[in-house]
């Protein structure tokens, strides 16, 4: 306790890190008559926001400070080892190219990416991968573009934001959440929906599920064995009718055989359609996939 409480001196010192940031959240208000009306009106706004309690910035750097809020989880980010691998990995592949150059649609794809789509895909169970900028973008992906008009979004409650972005672009407009994690309201929706949307009944759209296996807010696991039983309990007649789309954002390397996520860890590989894995958390990396 006492060493922790140092830290946290030396965080609050009136010339500490959160002294400034505490700082830069006051309103600026008349001091910028000078400025021009564009940055004038750049922090009105600011203004606005600092005297709700909603502006957000970066934290300072402390090299003194306990970090309780990384997804670094497994210390991978700062691995030594995890760096001279990354490097041997390259040093193997001499032209192997550091910028995109171009979109992969043009000229920006070549083989090695495809390999590692190809390793990973194989390594989760999965049929095929498909690498993007990151676990946000992934989920903007899955749900911009693979639900279709008629077909119905089911989702929990606490799905991350990059999912309800995702779902907000989607053509499909009926979407339906559930209370978290609350398996029998899960399946007394699912009844609803098979119940009241006639093409669903009729097995020409899907009902497609949106969770996530370790929630990244609350960090409680996903009970997707219940929530699976529960979808072929309910369309035991329309086989395939309900397919989950599974964030494992912040279970891949953590949790399951080698780290390969929740959905490996039940054997679901075959029952789950999409999963995300991001590579910001504990694999020490960045990218999605």
């Amino acid at each position: 306790m006492g060493d922790f409480g140092v830290v946290q001196s030396s965080f609050i010192a009136p010339d500490g890190p959160l002294a400034t940031l505490i700082k830069g959240h006051k309103t600026q208000k008349g001091q910028n008559k000078s400025s021009s009306t564009f940055y004038r009106n750049l922090e009105e706004v600011l203004d606005v926001k600092r005297a709700s309690d909603n502006f957000y910035s970066t934290l300072p750097t402390d090299s003194t400070s306990v970090d309780f809020c990384s997804g670094d989880v497994m210390s991978m980010g700062g691995s030594a080892q995890h760096r001279e691998e990354f490097l041997a990995e390259l040093g193997k592949h001499p032209q192997f190219a550091l910028g995109t150059t171009s979109s992969r649609l043009m000229d920006g794809n070549y083989k090695y990416i495809e390999q590692a789509e190809s390793e990973i895909a194989a390594f989760h169970g999965a049929e095929v991968g498909l690498f993007v900028g990151s676990g946000f973008e992934a989920n903007l992906a899955i749900w911009s573009t693979i639900p279709k008009q008629g077909d119905v979004i089911l989702y929990d409650a606490l799905v991350h934001a990059s999912t309800h972005d995702g779902i907000r672009q989607s053509l499909a407009m009926d979407r339906v959440a559930f209370p978290h994690s609350d398996v029998d309201a899960f399946r007394d929706t699912l009844r609803d929906i098979l119940e009241t949307r006639p093409l669903v009944r009729q097995g020409k759209r899907c009902v497609l599920v949106a969770v996530e296996s370790i929630y990244s807010m609350d960090g409680d696991i996903c009970p997707l064995q219940e929530l699976v039983d529960a979808a072929q309990e309910v369309f035991q007649d329309h086989e395939g009718s309900v397919q989950f789309v599974v964030d494992e954002a912040h279970s891949v390397g953590f949790i399951g055989p080698e780290g390969k996520g929740l959905v490996c860890e039940l054997g679901l590989e075959s029952e789950i359609a999409v999963v995300m894995h991001s590579f910001g958390k504990a694999i020490g990396a960045s990218g999605g996939a």
